[in-house]
C-alpha cells in the first residue's frame, strides 16, 4: 500500500497562533442546527427497506411476486433501524412520500390519493409517522418528507375531486379467463377490502358508490355510462378501467392539455402542462384551491416535526408556482431545508447560456435563483429552494464509470450559476437512475470507482446524499425499476433490503468496504466544517486526480484535497495560506510557508489536509489509508 508522504518542516519555525484555530475536537453537529449543510442524508424507499410489521404487508395487483409483497417494509422496521443508519454516519433520512396512495404499483408513494392521510401500509400500532418522526428527532437526526405537488392518481383525490372510470373489479382480460393472480384470484379489486374495492372516494356518481359496498366477485352487470357496454365483458377496453380520458377531467383541478410524448420533454408548457402518465395526472397547481388543498397538508407534516422536504417532479411545475408553495411553508419554518428534483441528462444550463437543447426556464439552476431572465443568472438572488445535482451526476457515466475525473472540474467551474451551489443535493444513485451510460441501471463498476466517486462528494460542496444499499453494492448492476412486463421488484434496485439488516446479513453488510469507507468519510466531513459549508477554489481536475481548496470562514476552517483515481498522483497546489496542516486521513504533518502544499496520494484515495486540523479521523480502510 501507498502512504500519503508530506514534507515536514523542522519543528523550531513558529506556529500560528493556536488561540485563532478552529477547535475541530468540537465540530460534532449540534442536533438544533438549522443549516442543512451540516447533514447528510439518507435516502430509503420506506416500503422496501424493512418489514417491522408482516400485518400490514400488501401486494400491489401488478408484478406480484409471492412472497415479497411490495408493501414489505413500514414505519416500525425504519424506527427499528435507525441506529443502523446513525451508524453508518448519516444524520438525515429522506422518505418516500408517505401519503395515502392508489395505483397498480403505488408502493412507492408517488401516486397520491390523500394527502392529508398517511397510507395505513406504513403504519402500525406504536409505528405510526409521528412515532417515526420523533424517534428519529430522538437519535439526534433529522427527516426528510418526499413531496409530490405536480400530479394525483389516477384516482383523483379523495373527497375533493372525482376521475371517471370503471370499478377494476369487473375488469376481465380477452380470453375471459379468471384472474388467478396470488391474492388476486377472479379479479383485480382490492383483496383486502371486503368489497374487493378501494376507490373510496365520496365524490363518486351513484352508479360507482352502489358497487362500493356491493358484489365483491365482479359478477353482477353493470353498464358503462358512456359507451352503454355492460360488463364484466372479456376483453373490453382497459382504458375504461385503468385510463384517463383528459378532456373530461376538472379544469378547477387538473390541467386538459393531454400526454407528455416526444419533444414534450424539453418544452415548457406542455412540459409544464401535460400528464406525466396514465397513473400521475398533471394537477393544476396555478389554481388556488389546488394549492389550499397541498399546503394545508404540508403544514400539518411540518407541524409534526417534519425537517426537510424534498419535492418530486420539479420540472414540470413553473419555477413561480413551485416558488408559491415554497414560500408559504418558509413562512411556517422559515429555516425548512428544500430541495428539488429536475432530472436532466447533461450540463441542464439551459439554451439561452450554452448548447442545449431546451429553455433555462425547466433547468435545475433557475429553480434556484429568482432570476429576471434565463440569459441573465445574476439578475436574481437565491430562491430558498434548491436542487438534486443532476447535472454533476450526468457527467459521471463519462468519468466515474470509465475511473477518471475528466470534467468534473469543469461542471464544478459553473457553481456560479446556483443561487447557493453549497446546498445542492448531490448523488451517485437514486430510485429512478444509475451512472452507467443510460441512466437506467444500479452502478456495475469496479468497487474502488464507486469509492472514488463516494469520496469526491464528501468533499467537494454539496450535501451528499446516499439511496439504501449503496453501502453494500445492493443489486449491483440491476435496472433501478421493473423493466418489461414479468420483472418483479426483486429483479430490480428497488429489492426489499431487510435481509442485509438481521443476522449474518448484517454482519455481511458491516464487513463491506464500502461500508466502512462511507463511515469513516461522514466522521471526517462531521469534524471539518470546510468540509460542509466552505467555498471551493483553486480547482484543478487532469483525468486521473482532482484537487481545490475549501474555505470556511465563519468557523476559520480551511482544507486543502486532492483526489486520486486508479493510480497515485504527486500533487501541488499553490496559493494556499501558509501555517501547519495535518492529514485528516493518515495525520501526517505539513508546513506551508510559501503558499504551495505538496503531497502524495495512493491510488483510490484522498490526502485532506487541514490546517491546523486534528489529525487522523477514524480508522484506515481499504480506500482511505
Amino acid at each position: 500500500m501507498f502512504k500519503v508522504i508530506l514534507t515536514v518542516i523542522s519543528s523550531f519555525l513558529p506556529l500560528n497562533d493556536a488561540s485563532a484555530a478552529p477547535n475541530y475536537q468540537q465540530q460534532s453537529r449540534s442536533q438544533t442546527s438549522t443549516d442543512f449543510r451540516e447533514e447528510t442524508i439518507y435516502f430509503v424507499m420506506t416500503a422496501r427497506f424493512y418489514d417491522g410489521d408482516p400485518a400490514n404487508n400488501y401486494y400491489n395487483r401488478d408484478r406480484i411476486k409471492l412472497g415479497d409483497p411490495q408493501w414489505r417494509g413500514d414505519f416500525r422496521g425504519l424506527i427499528a433501524k435507525l441506529d443502523y443508519i446513525k451508524d453508518l454516519g448519516f444524520t438525515a433520512i429522506w422518505i418516500t412520500p408517505p401519503i395515502e396512495n392508489r395505483s397498480g404499483l403505488d408502493y412507492h408513494g408517488y401516486h397520491g390519493y390523500d394527502w392529508e392521510r398517511i397510507d395505513p401500509r406504513l403504519e402500525s400500532p406504536g409505528a405510526t409517522y409521528q412515532d417515526l418522526i420523533d424517534a428519529v428527532h430522538a437519535k439526534g437526526m433529522k427527516i426528510i418528507q418526499d413531496v409530490v405537488l405536480n400530479h394525483s392518481s389516477q384516482y383523483g383525490i379523495r373527497d375533493h375531486v372525482w376521475i371517471d372510470h370503471l370499478p377494476i373489479k369487473y375488469y376481465r382480460p380477452a380470453d375471459g379467463r379468471a384472474i388467478n393472480n396470488g391474492p388476486y384470484r377472479g379479479n383485480l379489486g382490492d383483496y383486502l377490502s371486503d368489497f374487493r374495492e378501494d376507490n373510496d372516494n365520496s365524490l363518486a356518481p351513484d352508479w360507482f358508490a352502489e358497487r362500493q359496498s356491493s358484489d365483491p366477485q365482479g359478477i353482477k352487470p353493470l353498464r358503462d355510462p358512456k359507451t352503454g357496454v355492460v360488463v364484466p365483458k372479456p376483453g373490453y377496453n382497459p382504458q375504461r378501467f385503468f385510463g384517463v380520458d383528459p378532456t373530461t377531467l376538472s379544469p378547477d383541478w387538473y390541467h386538459q392539455d393531454g400526454f407528455i410524448a416526444g419533444g414534450d420533454w424539453e418544452n415548457p408548457e406542455p412540459l409544464q402542462r401535460k400528464h406525466l402518465a396514465g397513473d400521475a395526472i398533471d394537477l393544476a397547481t396555478e389554481q388556488s384551491n389546488v394549492q389550499r388543498y397541498l399546503n394545508r397538508a404540508i403544514h400539518k407534516y411540518l407541524a409534526m416535526g417534519v425537517d426537510g422536504i424534498r419535492i418530486d417532479t420539479l420540472k414540470h411545475m413553473s419555477r413561480d408556482n413551485v416558488l408559491e408553495f415554497v414560500d408559504d411553508w418558509h413562512e411556517l419554518k422559515p429555516n425548512l431545508f428544500v430541495f428539488g428534483e429536475n432530472l436532466v441528462k447533461g450540463t441542464g444550463l439551459g439554451q439561452e447560456l450554452s448548447n442545449d437543447n431546451a429553455s433555462a426556464t425547466v433547468r435545475p439552476w433557475w429553480y434556484t435563483r429568482r432570476a429576471l431572465t434565463p440569459n441573465d443568472p445574476r439578475s436574481g438572488p437565491d430562491s430558498g429552494l434548491s436542487v438534486l445535482d443532476f447535472p454533476l451526476f450526468s457527467t459521471f457515466r463519462d468519468n466515474i464509470k470509465n475511473g477518471n475525473f475528466s470534467g468534473i472540474g469543469e461542471q464544478l467551474r459553473w457553481d456560479w450559476i446556483y443561487g447557493d451551489a453549497s446546498k445542492l443535493v448531490t448523488f451517485f444513485q437514486n430510485h429512478d437512475v444509475g451512472p452507467d451510460n443510460d441512466f437506467k441501471y444500479r452502478f456495475s463498476g469496479e468497487t474502488w470507482k464507486a469509492a472514488m466517486v463516494y469520496t469526491l462528494l464528501w468533499t467537494i460542496r454539496g450535501i451528499p446524499c446516499l439511496y439504501y444499499g449503496e453501502e453494500i453494492e445492493f443489486q449491483k448492476g440491476r435496472p433501478q425499476d421493473i423493466d418489461g412486463p414479468s420483472m418483479t421488484l426483486d429483479q430490480t434496485g428497488r429489492a426489499y433490503f431487510g435481509d442485509y439488516l438481521d443476522g449474518k446479513g448484517l454482519m455481511q453488510a458491516r464487513a463491506h468496504p464500502l461500508f466502512e469507507h462511507i463511515r469513516r468519510l461522514n466522521l471526517i466531513r462531521r469534524q471539518i466544517p470546510a468540509l460542509q459549508k466552505g467555498a471551493m477554489s483553486r480547482i484543478s481536475e487532469w483525468g486521473s486526480g482532482i484537487s481545490f481548496v475549501r474555505s470556511d470562514e465563519t468557523t476559520g476552517s480551511y482544507v486543502v484535497v486532492g483526489l486520486s483515481a486508479d493510480s497515485p498522483q504527486d500533487i501541488t497546489v499553490s496559493g494556499v495560506r501558509d501555517g501547519l496542516y495535518k492529514d485528516a486521513v493518515t495525520g501526517t504533518s505539513s508546513y506551508v510557508l510559501n503558499g504551495q502544499l505538496k503531497f502524495r496520494v495512493p491510488a483510490h484515495g484522498a490526502g485532506i489536509l487541514v490546517l491546523n486540523g486534528p489529525g487522523k479521523i477514524g480508522s484506515d480502510g481499504l480506500f482511505l489509508h
